[in-house]
């Protein structure tokens, strides 16, 4: 029988910082290596990640706790960005820092306390995110949100405060009940209400055709110069990884804004795939 198996096994995990890196690293990896499919992660996947995790750190999860968890990650990376489009909000893509002056991230935070941590500080995991959830999103106007990514069941991001304690393999997020909106007391309120709409609309268009003419397929400046700063691989393994890089550009700009550290690990976790023996 599987020891990954959730059957008879404690359906409560304790996540501490330290695992949740492991496993978003671990999962990254994956796809990195060109692991992936249309449905996302495959039980075997969500397996390896917890026979992984037990023997780094002596737990018992399984499978089932793995995926639970993730959706949490997901939750999270949706809020992130979500917040990047806040209203004076900047974004810098290498950091992963969403920044806000101070006049507007007081008024921000006034009304929304929630979410001081995603402001004027780096993202953490944000990287790893990108490269799990992030590669299979749809973008622009029309796109899905992303709460349904790489074969996850839709959960709810509106109400997303997260907790570390305890993880449960029914680690659903509840649906929140919305108020009914009030009807308008005025004409010239329901006027105000449908220029705002239409204002809006025209603004998520103008962006949706500014995005539709960017390239997609644009790498990092400077990839290869990258690649050359990691030490201890032969040049026909750079070149290969960075062939990797070229054919698939959202995990080259992943790679590209990961710390010199995350780096090294996923060139040499894709060498050692591709070249066992090697390192």
């Amino acid at each position: 029988m599987d020891s990954n198996s959730s059957k008879g096994v404690s359906t409560h995990a304790s996540w501490t910082s330290a695992i949740s890196s492991f496993m978003l690293s671990h999962l990254a990896n994956v796809v990195a290596g060109g692991t992936r499919t249309s449905s996302g992660f495959k039980a075997v996947h969500l397996n390896a990640c917890a026979r992984a995790i037990n023997e780094r750190f002596n737990s018992t999860l399984t499978g089932e706790q793995i995926k639970n968890h993730l959706k949490t990650w997901q939750r999270k990376f949706t809020k992130k960005n979500r917040l990047r489009k806040v209203s004076s909000a900047s974004w810098d893509e290498k950091k992963f820092i969403i920044t806000l002056d101070d006049e507007h991230y007081n008024g921000y935070i006034e009304d929304h306390k929630a979410d001081a941590d995603y402001f004027n500080k780096p993202l953490a995991h944000y990287g790893e995110m990108l490269t799990i959830f992030g590669s299979t999103m749809a973008t622009g106007m029309y796109a899905k949100d992303s709460s349904s990514v790489l074969g996850i069941e839709d959960v709810q991001v509106d109400n997303d405060e997260e907790n570390d304690g305890p993880a449960t393999t029914d680690d659903r997020a509840e649906a929140s009940s919305a108020s009914k909106p009030k009807k308008s007391k005025t004409q010239e309120n329901e006027d105000d209400g449908l220029i705002s709409a239409f204002t809006s609309v025209g603004d998520k268009l103008a962006f949706a055709i500014l995005k539709v003419t960017e390239p997609d397929n644009k790498l990092p400046e400077g990839l290869f110069d990258t690649l050359k700063t990691l030490p201890g691989f032969e040049e026909v393994h750079r070149l290969f990884y960075y062939a990797h890089l070229v054919a698939n550009h959202h995990i080259a700009r992943a790679f590209n804004g990961l710390p010199f550290e995350n780096k090294m690990h996923w060139f040499a976790m894709f060498i050692s795939e591709k070249f066992p023996g090697s390192t």
